[in-house]
Order: C-alpha cells, then sequence, then structure tokens
C-alpha cells in the first residue's frame, strides 16, 4: 500500500511531460556516451544505483552517503563471492557466507546503517545472480557506479542549487 503525500502537487499535463522525457533522453544519452569514451561497460551498476537512491531515496542528498557506501559494500561483497572460492577453495565460500551472515545480523539490528543498508542488499542480490559472476568485471563495474555516483550526483546537486537560487530571488 502506497502512501499519498500530504501536500497534493499539480498533475504533470503531456507536454511538460514529454519535456521531462526529453531532459531523461539526453542525460541518459550523454552518460552512456562518457562511458563508452572513457572505457566503462559495466553502467548497470550505476544504473541500479541511480535506481535505489533516486527512486527509493528521492535523490536526497541528505542520504547519498549510506547509498553510496551500501551500494560499495554490496557489490565488494559480490566480488568477494566471485574471488574467495578461488583464493581459499572451499574454506573461501565458508568464509564469505559467514560475512553474509554477519551483514544480515547488522541489518536486523540496525547497526552501521550508513554502511549496512538496503542499497548493500539490493547491490549483493544483483552482484551474486550467476550470470553477473561469470561474466562481470567488477573492477569495470566499480568503476561505472563511481562515475555514476559522481554524474548523477553532481546533477542533482546543481539541480538543487539551481532551485534555491530560483527560490531565493
Amino acid at each position: 500500500m502506497q502512501h499519498e503525500p500530504s501536500t497534493a502537487a499539480e498533475p504533470m499535463t503531456p507536454g511538460k511531460g514529454l519535456l521531462v522525457l526529453l531532459a531523461i533522453v539526453v542525460v541518459i544519452g550523454a552518460f552512456l556516451a562518457l562511458n563508452h569514451a572513457i572505457g566503462i561497460h559495466n553502467v548497470w551498476a550505476a544504473f541500479l544505483f541511480l535506481l535505489y537512491w533516486a527512486g527509493i531515496e528521492h535523490a536526497s542528498l541528505e542520504k547519498m552517503p549510506s547509498c553510496v557506501v551500501g551500494a560499495a559494500l554490496g557489490l565488494f561483497m559480490g566480488f568477494l563471492l566471485k574471488m574467495l572460492p578461488g583464493w581459499l577453495g572451499d574454506t573461501g565460500m565458508l568464509v564469505f557466507l559467514g560475512a553474509i551472515l554477519v551483514l544480515v545480523y547488522f541489518q536486523v539490528m540496525s547497526w552501521a546503517v550508513t554502511a549496512v543498508n538496503m542499497a548493500t542488499m539490493l547491490f549483493l542480490t544483483v552482484a551474486a545472480i550467476p550470470a553477473v559472476q561469470t561474466e562481470v568485471d567488477f573492477g569495470d563495474a566499480a568503476r561505472a557506479l563511481v562515475f555514476g555516483i559522481l554524474f548523477f550526483g553532481t546533477l542533482v546537486w546543481g539541480g538543487t542549487a539551481l532551485q534555491r537560487r530560483k527560490q531565493a530571488s
């Protein structure tokens, strides 16, 4: 069940909706072109971050640090899932499962929420998908994540600053 906001916003007109869609196409196109130009291929990590931060946290700059740390930790745990068994054999999988138990316990207890949060669990879940485990270059995914955080974070920060300036005048 979704809760309605306490203040009713005016519905968007079809024309304004098309302008918003055009802006989204331009922003995403620019982001993809920049990734291609700098040799980043696993842009899914950046888009997963954007989905969580913008869709769940409403692109809140105050909540961005926990989204960043959580996403990075979840992606790192996916990397460990891929690498630990190769490094340590069966013991590596046991170490990984022990780390997962610790993360889940921290999540349940709401400890270290800046690091262990739903962004962590989302990234861990996606990074644990067998196709991701076998096909993804986690270093490239980490670069995509960092670039996405910087790109989309800068856009939101700049847009927020422009809105404040406009409201102040």
